[in-house]
């Protein structure tokens, strides 16, 4: 149990029987500013595809059993690469989004890496805001993504 949210909230190891959940949330998300950035339809089976790689890993967040949110990210030589991370529109503003990034840089710093890396839509505004406020620097850009990075555990002073 997370405590200081005044939630029932945890995470947990997600179990093949999520996918269906995340796609949903993921899709509801994610469907416009995959269409605006690149002019494409959002496809299931790249997320499944994702989640399920037996190289990622995946936690969702769940409140009263249901689950909110998720994260997949995959170890680098030297980094952790966020792949999706995503939050059920109704939760979001609520510390959530920075419990879960948290929780990505705890599991990043767990196996002694330098980064946590992502790539973000440019013409998602509201994540790459988020992504500055929580310290997280543009790196490079490709193509309608920019790559953000932030340095974490004992370097963690320059980014």
């Amino acid at each position: 149990m997370i405590t200081g949210l005044g939630l029932d909230a945890r995470f947990r190891r997600m179990d093949k029987r999520d996918v269906p959940t995340l796609v949903k949330m993921s899709k509801s998300n994610m469907s416009h500013i995959l269409l605006s950035a690149w002019g494409t339809e959002w496809k299931d089976d790249t997320l499944v595809h994702a989640v399920l790689d037996p190289d990622s890993y995946t936690e969702v967040l769940e409140i009263d059993g249901e689950i909110v949110g998720y994260f997949t990210v995959i170890r680098r030589i030297d980094s952790v690469f966020i792949i999706s991370i995503q939050l059920h529109r109704q939760y979001q503003q609520q510390g959530l989004g920075s419990l879960m990034m948290a929780r990505i840089e705890e599991w990043g710093e767990r196996y002694t890496l330098e980064r946590v890396e992502l790539w973000v839509q440019s013409t998602n505004d509201i994540a790459i805001k988020f992504y500055e406020h929580l310290g997280y620097k543009m790196a490079g850009r490709q193509g309608n993504n920019y790559l953000m990075r932030k340095t974490i555990g004992r370097d963690s002073g320059a980014s």
